[in-house]
C-alpha cells in the first residue's frame, strides 16, 4: 500500500469531516467511514486492516468522544469488509456497495449505542432514530466509497488496439 498516499487521504478526510461537513451541516456524511470502507476495499488485507484502524485512531484523537472507540469500530470495519471482499465478487458496482454496507453498519451502530448509553445528552434521542442514523451513514458511506474506487475505472483511457490485416 502507499502510504503515503494514505496519510495525504487521512488529512483530506480530517478537513472534510472538521471543517466542510461542520460548515455545510451535510447529515450522515462521514469521511473516516469512506476512507476506511475505501482501504478495505482496495488495499491488500492487511494493509487494509491496519489502515482503517488507524483512520479510526485518528478520528479519535480529533473527537471529543472516548480514546479507541472509533479505532476499534472502524477497526472491526475494515476487518470485516476485508473478509467480505474474500467470500463475494466485489467486482461488481453492487456487490461491492453492498459488503460496503454490511461492513460499515455494525461499527457504526456500535459507536452510536456507546454514545447513546453511556455519555450524557446522546440519550434524549430514540433507539429507532439511532439505528437510523447508523443505517443511513453507512449507506451514504457503501455508496461514497463504490462511486471513488470506481474512478480509476471510468477515467482510464480505452487502449488503442492495432489490427493486422491478414494479407500484408
Amino acid at each position: 500500500m502507499a502510504w503515503g498516499a494514505f496519510v495525504i487521504a487521512l488529512l483530506l478526510a480530517y478537513v472534510l469531516q472538521t471543517g466542510v461537513a461542520g460548515l455545510l451541516a451535510v447529515p450522515h456524511f462521514d469521511a473516516f467511514l469512506v476512507l476506511a470502507l475505501l482501504c478495505g476495499l482496495l488495499a491488500p488485507t492487511y494493509d487494509a486492516r491496519l489502515a482503517a484502524w488507524i483512520t479510526g485512531l485518528a478520528q479519535d484523537l480529533g473527537s471529543a468522544d472516548v480514546l479507541g472507540v472509533h479505532a476499534f469500530t472502524l477497526g472491526l470495519t475494515g476487518l470485516l469488509l476485508t473478509w467480505l471482499r474474500e467470500v463475494g465478487n466485489v467486482s461488481v458496482w453492487w456487490v461491492r456497495v453492498l459488503a460496503a454496507f454490511l461492513a460499515a453498519w455494525p461499527g457504526q451502530l456500535l459507536a452510536l449505542l456507546h454514545l447513546y448509553y453511556w455519555w450524557p445528552g446522546h440519550g434524549s434521542a430514540s433507539l429507532w432514530s439511532v439505528i437510523a442514523t447508523a443505517t443511513l451513514t453507512s449507506l451514504v458511506a457503501a455508496v461514497l466509497a463504490m462511486l471513488i474506487s470506481a474512478l480509476p475505472r471510468v477515467t482510464r483511457r480505452p487502449r488503442r488496439q492495432h489490427h493486422r490485416m491478414a494479407g500484408l
